[in-house]
């Protein structure tokens, strides 16, 4: 079979298999095609040794089939092209002339990923043949469950999510790669803010009601710190350069600054009535602090500590996230249900952007062309496109939707549902929430490590 090293040729064979739809009226349906390819593997690992040239012969025609069903598919065609590349990456591994099993089975599980998404949005499907085909995907990737646990595979870096149960006194962390809480950390009383430090080995919590703030241990998940902040901190964040931790404290109208190395308060920074949330600029420079109680925004000069301008903005200023290119920040303000946008470079609010009730805090994705905003009243997330500063997408969550992060790929978002004491994660391709988690009670923040 003839290979496709370049995107030229992989788009001249799309355009084959598009025009053999005249000659082919009966392609297979899929759940044929899943049928057919659980039919390929053969009974127990895939590898070692090596898979079969029957094997690899089956699996060749069975995707090549996929990717002439998936031509005129009933689906969104931005599904079309993630399966589409998800089939062109299989091919490529099965006909690479040094065959790796590790990189293959991981190209079949992407592919799994990508059906089970189409499976899920596809509106013609009755819930009789859905579940039928999400059966048949689970029955593959068993299959590849069990392929994998016949190899060693290198492992991909693990990565995971704390959250911050208020209502608990505790944090919940959970595995991103299998969605489930794999450890509970006692803090101190009603932990609010969360971060985690550039290096990943520890995570810091502004517990708001004992006036402190809890230094977790990744390596153990255990509190290997407590500091005495001013009155009720709320929020927190670490520098870039992971030296300092500035924390916001809301009943005290300052911003208190921990050094890191010694997890001791080096300064206390006046700000404007309740400072709530904080974020800072991706050169370490500037802390941008919102003061829920003066409708404006405290911007901190870090080399000096002090507050250099003061930005309005609108009603209740709750959260700010900055985009990765340190250009724009996006400030999630809670009663008046709207996002201000600040050009960094003049200090003015450039844009005010509509969404849904009560929006309470705002991450934006690693490459800044999105900012996703939890609506706390209305229990769902605003996709803002930042190229437009329009709403493009509104996904329903939990009950009382309060924190949010996004994973360092972009691939994922997890909300944190304050009242429903889940985790909505939402696939930010499809923009659909693919798994809820549970936690501690009262989850008001999240961070990823």
């Amino acid at each position: 079979m003839e290979k496709h090293n370049s995107k030229t040729g992989w788009l001249e064979e799309l355009l084959r298999l598009h025009n053999q739809i005249k000659i082919t009226p009966s392609k297979k349906d899929l759940d044929d095609l899943l049928k057919n390819l659980i039919q390929a593997f053969p009974t127990g690992c895939f590898c070692p040794p090596n898979p079969s040239a029957d094997t690899i012969t089956q699996l060749q025609v069975t995707f090549d089939a996929l990717l002439l069903w998936s031509t005129s598919a009933p689906i969104p065609s931005d599904l079309k092209i993630q399966l589409q590349d998800t089939v062109h990456d299989v091919k490529t591994k099965l006909e690479a002339s040094s065959f790796s099993c590790c990189d293959t089975l991981q190209s079949l599980q992407a592919s799994l990923r990508a059906l089970t998404m189409i499976v899920n949005k596809m509106g013609l499907l009755n819930l009789l043949q859905k579940v039928k085909l999400l059966g048949l995907l689970q029955e593959l990737q068993a299959i590849i469950t069990q392929s994998f646990s016949c190899l060693t595979c290198e492992k991909e870096p693990e990565q995971f999510a704390y959250v911050a149960n208020s209502g608990s006194d505790t944090v919940s962390v959970i595995d991103i790669s299998s969605n489930t809480v794999v450890a509970t950390v006692p803090v101190e009383v009603a932990p609010h803010g969360i971060a985690v430090t550039p290096d990943e080995t520890f995570v810091y919590v502004a517990n708001t009601s004992s006036n402190t703030v809890s230094v977790i241990d990744t390596s153990s998940n255990t509190v290997v710190a407590t500091v005495p902040v001013e009155n009720t901190p709320f929020d927190v964040v670490v520098t870039p350069d992971g030296q300092f931790a500035y924390v916001t404290n809301a009943g005290s109208a300052t911003v208190s600054v921990i050094d890191t190395s010694s997890n001791t308060v080096t300064a206390t920074v006046p700000v404007g009535s309740a400072p709530h949330g904080i974020a800072i600029t991706p050169d370490g420079q500037f802390a941008y602090i919102t003061n829920f109680g003066s409708a404006n925004m405290s911007i901190i000069d870090i080399p000096s500590n002090t507050v250099t301008t003061t930005v309005s903005v609108g009603v209740g200023p709750f959260n700010v996230a900055i985009t990765p290119d340190g250009q724009f920040a996006y400030i999630t303000n809670l009663v008046s249900s709207n996002v201000s946008v600040i050009d960094i470079s003049s200090g003015a609010v450039v844009a005010t952007i509509l969404v849904g009730a009560g929006p309470i805090n705002v991450a934006i994705t690693p490459d800044g062309q999105f900012a996703y905003v939890a609506n706390n009243f209305t229990n769902n997330v605003s996709v803002i496109d930042t190229s437009s500063n329009t709403v493009t997408a509104t996904i329903a969550v939990g009950s009382l939707p309060t924190g949010i992060a996004i994973t360092p790929d972009g691939q994922f978002a997890y909300i944190a549902n304050l009242s429903s004491a889940t985790v909505s994660v939402i696939d930010t391709f499809s923009n659909t929430v693919t798994a809820t988690v549970p936690v501690g009670n009262g989850p008001f923040d999240i961070t990823i490590q």
